[in-house]
């Protein structure tokens, strides 16, 4: 009696819900644009262009075909294994060979030594490269198509197809449920649904096969009554790697009918199709996961409104704290995503243009972040041979992507960083040893599922990169000078930043009183005068020593670090060389007067420390703003020239280092390019000018345009430090500021600027203003006033509303 009356209850909800989406669906527009998201008005040409939904674990790349659809499906963990060797080769066993060519000179000679160790001791290993998943195809009954429409919705992460044919008015939806870790996907119409659906393995180029055939074994897709799997085992193990993966889906019908017919499930006649999904990474593929997956999904309850909702509870409210409006017109708001492109290409970029790519940049960062970091494509893939093999890069990609975690409000994503590093470890402190002998860690430019280095090349000399590990370290401590979480300090972000400083210790040379950083390298760029990108004292290897040095001690002095450990640093750090202008008075990118600067290259490294902080080393010493200021110029003529360039994550180092600097009118020009040029019509973002899907900049562009608008440190808000003319009225709401403070909301019209900040403490700030205050209105608080600066006593969580008329003279 029980299981009838559990029946009669499904029928009940189903029935109840099929009612209600069906007057919905009759009273709704379903062309209508979403409210924060995009349309577009054609299918995607290829991959690159699809639309993305994804729950930082499982991903879902939409074609956006009517009647011949493709959804690509992946997953967070699906990285092909590649041969692994026992050992890393030992470079230390000749680093001093490796250090007196560079001194002498000789840096091909030098650059060839990791060559030959790698040769001789056959270390072959290569990043074991992210794949796809597997298709789902779905085929419609075909008719001539009257309207159609694509579009993301950024609140929901649903991706849409909706299109009215011959045969009545449809809409195929998707989403990847963060509360339920599935991917659900809806074809709904006001005509009978004929379709069939099948999984299949994603197409094997003629150029891939080599790959693939060496490394894959079994692709199978099966189909029964009312479900859907699909496994792939792979050919090469190594102790930990993974065997291969499993999915599976599950098909509940609201009317009609379904049979299995070869490799698909035929549907006739439904009123509402619900397909579940789920995608299992196996690493013992002797014993399935699919019944395991197949029990996940039957405890589910199908009613495609439930689950949306408890997804959105999670994903639009991370996504709803943060929100830029810069006036943009709204009939470009309604603008298919072709056209606003199109328009951004011809003539001015428009307001509303920036205002969509702040918003799908965020979201692509979010919607691709959870079990690990971003990779270079987020989460997406399309391709088995992804550029660079789609891992994680260090020297610029990943840091540009997590450049908006925090400033964007979106800081429970950090633990994905943090926990990528803390993961492999014990890789990055045998790097240290072998490589250069050092105690401590060595982060490579490379990783994906393992912390070894992989680029032995004699141009791309990357095992003379000793900076990783201290950039990583800005990234893990900035979230403690966010937050002030001392437990996350103690337990995280200090254990990398102490042996990052560790490292240091045994890695540097001293000479003439002065340290010598040998190898050194400025990612990926060599002097002018050099065909080797082997040097002495890059800048930037100084500049992160000199960041990480200054960061570590305070936090050693706040978490009782010994007296005799904080002074052997600060011994390091007050012999620290100085960074150098040139005779053109441009900032220099090496250090050593032999070496000449080549402005025409896609980074920017030797404004590091500039990327995330107003850094008073470079800003209270005018020759090196100057500098700093004229290298920003060199490297924009260079972009203009090149219609904006490859590797778009430089003009994101461009565009953090001019807001810094108060270089308004140069921040504008890095985010009309980051906005105008590099995203597709499915607003993923590409790495060079309409090509290859990358999301570096989905993190990079919001990171930008929050700096420009707004700045803090501990105790310091800076409000528009960057505002270019052209912005003359907006608004920014919900952006988080350093030292426990929410920016809830900010706004401005002309020379008027209202705030209003929550401090999770009681503390005194000081807020500096563009220009001159003239008049300032503040909620019932102690404040102090000087001609641009207010400083405000703040209270406990308390909202403080803030209002003041500039002298814009």
């Amino acid at each position: 009696m029980k299981a009838v009356y559990s029946r009669l209850r499904k029928c009940f909800w189903l029935g109840l819900i099929l009612t209600k989406s069906t007057l919905l669906f009759a009273q709704t527009d379903l062309f209508q644009a979403p409210e924060r998201g995009f349309t577009s008005w054609l299918p995607a040409p290829n991959w690159d262009h699809g639309l993305l939904s994804g729950n930082g674990t499982m991903g879902a790349l939409v074609f956006g075909h009517p009647h011949d659809e493709t959804i690509i499906m992946s997953q967070s963990q699906l990285y092909l294994p590649q041969d692994k060797s026992d050992e890393l080769i030992d470079q230390a066993s000749r680093l001093e060979e490796i250090r007196s060519l560079i001194r002498a000179g000789k840096y091909i000679e030098a650059t060839k030594i990791p060559v030959e160790l790698r040769e001789a001791a056959g270390y072959s290993d290569q990043r074991d490269p992210f794949i796809p998943a597997f298709d789902i195809r779905v085929k419609q009954e075909y008719g001539n198509i009257s309207k159609y429409v694509r579009a993301t919705d950024f609140e929901t992460g649903e991706a849409k197809t909706t299109w009215t044919d011959d045969n009545g008015t449809f809409q195929r939806t998707i989403f990847v449920s963060r509360a339920d870790s599935i991917a659900v996907l809806r074809i709904t119409g006001n005509a009978p649904i004929n379709a069939s659906i099948r999984f299949e393995r994603r197409p094997v180029n003629w150029d891939q096969w080599a790959l693939v055939g060496e490394h894959v074994d079994e692709m199978k897709a099966t189909v029964e009554d009312g479900w859907l799997t699909y496994k792939t085992s792979f050919k090469k193990h190594y102790e930990g790697s993974l065997e291969g993966y499993e999915g599976a889906g599950r098909l509940v019908l609201n009317g009609g009918s379904s049979k299995v017919v070869g490799n698909h499930i035929e549907i006739q006649n439904a009123k509402e199709v619900l397909l579940l999904i789920d995608i299992q990474p196996n690493y013992n593929y002797s014993k399935s996961l699919i019944p395991e997956v197949k029990e996940k999904l039957s405890a589910i309850q199908p009613v495609y409104e439930a689950l949306l909702k408890r997804h959105k509870a999670v994903h639009g409210a991370i996504f709803n704290r943060v929100k830029l409006d810069l006036g943009g017109e709204a009939d470009d708001k309604l603008l298919h995503s072709e056209e606003i492109l199109l328009k951004a290409q011809e003539g001015d970029v428009p307001l509303a243009l920036i205002e969509k790519t702040f918003d799908a940049g965020r979201y692509n960062i979010l919607s691709s972040t959870g079990t690990n970091p971003p990779n270079l494509q987020g989460i997406w893939s399309g391709t088995w041979t992804a550029a660079w093999a789609s891992g994680f890069t260090h020297d610029g990609n990943l840091p540009s992507a997590m450049s908006v975690v925090m400033s964007g409000n979106m800081p429970e994503l950090m633990s994905a960083y943090v926990g990528h590093l803390e993961r492999y470890r014990s890789d990055f402190e045998d790097n240290a040893k072998r490589l250069f002998g050092a105690r401590g860690v060595n982060l490579p430019g490379h990783t994906t599922t393992s912390g070894r280095p992989t680029d032995f090349n004699e141009t791309w000399c990357l095992t003379f990169w000793t900076g990783g590990a201290g950039w990583a370290a800005d990234i893990v401590y900035d979230y403690y000078r966010y937050t002030e979480d001392l437990d996350y300090l103690k337990a995280h972000a200090y254990p990398w930043m102490k042996s990052s400083a560790l490292f240091y210790e045994d890695f540097l040379q001293e000479a003439d009183g002065k340290i010598i950083f040998n190898p050194s390298y400025s990612p990926e760029n060599n002097p002018a005068n050099s065909n080797s990108q082997a040097v002495l004292n890059a800048t930037m290897d100084v500049m992160i020593a000199r960041q990480l040095l200054t960061n570590t001690i305070a936090a050693g002095k706040l978490l009782g670090e010994s007296k005799a450990q904080l002074e052997v640093w600060q011994r390091i750090f007050d012999k620290l060389p100085e960074y150098q202008v040139n005779e053109e008075g441009v900032l220099k990118e090496w250090i050593d007067s032999k070496y000449e600067d080549n402005y025409r290259h896609r980074h920017v490294s030797q404004l590091y420390t500039l990327y995330n902080d107003k850094d008073a080393d470079i800003l209270d010493h005018p020759e090196l703003k100057m500098g700093a200021i004229n290298l920003l110029e060199k490297k924009l003529e260079f972009r203009r020239e090149e219609g904006g360039g490859e590797m778009a994550f430089g003009h994101v180092q461009l565009g953090l280092t001019a807001a810094h600097l108060g270089e308004a009118s140069k921040a504008l020009e890095t985010v009309n390019w980051l906005s105008s040029r590099y995203w597709s019509t499915g607003f993923g973002s590409f790495h060079n000018v309409d090509n290859l899907l990358n999301t570096d900049i989905s993190g990079g562009l919001p990171a930008v345009i929050i700096q420009m608008l707004a700045y803090s440190e501990k105790g310091e808000i800076h409000l528009l430090p960057a505002l270019p003319k052209e912005w003359s009225k907006g608004s920014l709401d919900g952006t988080l500021l350093r030292g426990q403070i929410e920016l809830s909301s900010l706004s401005w019209n002309g020379n008027q600027v209202e705030a209003q900040l929550v401090s999770q403490v009681a503390q005194k700030v000081t807020i500096e203003l563009p220009s001159k205050i003239e008049v300032a209105t503040v909620d019932g608080v102690n404040v102090e006033q000087s001609e641009n600066w207010l400083t405000v006593d703040l209270p406990a969580k308390k909202a403080i509303n803030l209002s003041f008329i500039l002298n814009n003279e």
